[in-house]
């Protein structure tokens, strides 16, 4: 399937410009006239490249990276590209720490942008390549330790559909799987101490029974949690939970590579 590319730009002659040259090259394309369009298309579309302009109205180039790279995080890894008419090193510098990967200049160059595209997309899939084999690898050793004792899982979540492909691919691994609804947390306390892993979507009610622990100095089982997070963690909640042992964060979309590794920990810890 081709790649989809979103093109950003306020120039409506520059955007359907640069949408043909894409299309003629192969790619799938969406198009906004500014951030705040974009945001909503990335609300519920998925792109493998992202061709933003700097000066837009409404949200502009920088603005809406920001959006992105905070409030979208299933596009975490998407290449975020710049358009501008503005490279000078301080431009540069400001958009390389936000997070931009690289810099097209105005008037575009097209055998440019090409190849650059093509690059930024080689990286990406050679990064899922190595992620893919290094999760069939985590696969095959969780496989061969459940083998031996199944590692039991606890999955607490405000809904089923939460962790329902959580659930499924722990089955599929040999594992005992039960779903706890975060409302019956604070009456399942045994979940933490009879299971080896507990995953927890972190939620108001999440976060309440986690500072209970700390509050109160419990330290049992705190190590076999596993947060997931839906990005409204801040850093220094992050940094206090992660000094008091809780265990893992797990970003969302929650890779399966770090959902693996840490059941592999776990499995590894049990033995």
């Amino acid at each position: 399937m081709p790649e989809k590319i979103l093109c950003i730009e306020d120039e409506a002659l520059l955007l359907e410009d640069i949408v043909e040259e894409l299309q003629d090259a192969g790619y799938q394309t969406l198009k906004a006239a500014n951030g705040k369009e974009a945001i909503e298309t990335l609300k519920y579309e998925t792109v493998d490249l992202i061709l933003c302009d700097i000066m837009m109205p409404l949200v502009d180039g920088p603005t809406t990276l920001k959006l992105v790279r905070e409030r979208l995080p299933q596009h975490d890894e998407v290449p975020f590209i710049f358009l501008t008419a503005k490279s000078t090193r301080e431009d540069i510098l400001v958009g390389k720490k936000m997070g931009v990967d690289d810099y097209l200049t105005k008037p575009i160059d097209y055998d440019l942008l090409l190849a650059t595209i093509k690059a930024r997309l080689s990286q990406v899939h050679r990064i899922k390549e190595t992620n893919e084999a290094r999760l069939k690898r985590i696969y095959n050793a969780l496989k061969e330790n459940h083998a031996k004792e199944p590692l039991s899982i606890a999955l607490v979540a405000p809904s089923y559909k939460y962790v329902k492909p959580i659930e499924q691919a722990l089955m599929d691994l040999g594992c005992l799987v039960e779903f706890i609804q975060e409302e019956h947390l604070s009456v399942r306390r045994d979940a933490v101490e009879k299971n080896d892993l507990v995953f927890l979507v972190y939620s108001k009610i999440v976060h309440y029974y986690l500072t209970g622990l700390i509050n109160t100095q419990t330290t049992h089982g705190r190590g076999k949690m596993v947060l997931l997070n839906k990005g409204n963690i801040e850093k220094t909640l992050r940094d206090a939970f992660v000094d008091l042992g809780i265990g893992q964060i797990i970003d969302y979309p929650y890779p399966p590579v770090a959902i693996f590794k840490a059941i592999l920990e776990a499995t590894q810890n049990k033995s």
